[in-house]
């Protein structure tokens, strides 16, 4: 074979770039985020012949939810997961 092989990735790998095409979240009237609709990730799943599974639909809305949380959080004091110290 020529070239570079990449590894095979876990099934799960597949969820990151689901949800960025989901659009991370929603938005409410007035433009704050909200999490995706059930019917949302089941809409897109089917249109896109992705064959997802219960746990991974799941596991969509349960991304969906904390990053909505997340955004919507006004607290000047919070600290995002990602920068927060790790012992």
């Amino acid at each position: 074979m020529f070239g570079e092989r990449f590894p095979e990735l876990p099934l799960t790998e597949r969820l990151v770039s689901y949800w960025a095409e989901l659009g991370l979240c929603g938005r409410m009237f007035d433009g704050s985020p909200s999490p995706l609709m059930w019917g949302e990730i089941d809409a897109f799943a089917r249109l896109n012949s992705y064959d997802l599974t219960q746990v991974e639909a799941s596991c969509l809305m349960d991304m969906s939810r904390a990053y909505a949380n997340a955004m919507a959080d006004t607290n000047p004091l919070s600290i995002a997961p990602m920068d927060r110290q790790h012992d």
